[in-house]
């Protein structure tokens, strides 16, 4: 846990770098393709302790590039009027209705995957990982913001 904080703590110090140089739709699709290589490694390289320890780092790019990048998105695009809302509606998704469905899922998944006595750890990592995968894929396809201008900071637009 320590060299995931350390990671996102440093990730969080060039975010603003890297999303005036990537953009909004590229910068949050490597936060959740980082979450995709974190689950194919553990799936596919349960056995290799020091990629396991290491992969821990992308947590902090998972986190700043696509969480921290969505606040951040929110505070420049959203009328000040629905900022809040839209915080709490992105909240209640990730950690209100995302927990309580992952909590509900998750117990079958286990049982599912698992036969007599042993679990079948590649396949139950693999769900998350092509979910990820999933969403990275919908994120770069449908996801269409407006382009930040690299001169000044993100602004909300005129109306």
């Amino acid at each position: 846990m320590s060299l995931s904080q350390i990671s996102e703590i440093l990730t969080m110090a060039v975010l603003g770098m890297v999303l005036k140089k990537f953009g909004w739709r590229t910068t949050m699709t490597f936060g959740i393709l980082g979450h995709a290589a974190r689950f194919a490694v553990y799936a596919f390289l349960p056995q290799a302790t020091a990629l396991i320890v290491l992969i821990q780092a992308l947590h902090g790019v998972c986190y700043a590039f696509f969480f921290a990048t969505v606040y951040i998105f929110v505070d420049a695009y959203f009328p000040k009027d629905v900022r809040t809302s839209a915080q709490g509606l992105f909240n209640v998704m990730i950690l209100g209705a995302g927990a309580l469905v992952a909590y509900s899922i998750c117990p079958s998944l286990f049982e599912a995957m698992t036969k007599d006595g042993h679990t079948n750890f590649r396949a139950l990592f693999l769900i998350p990982c092509g979910i990820a995968l999933g969403a990275a894929v919908v994120l770069a396809v449908a996801f269409h913001p407006p382009k930040l201008d690299a001169a000044q900071p993100a602004a909300p637009p005129a109306h």
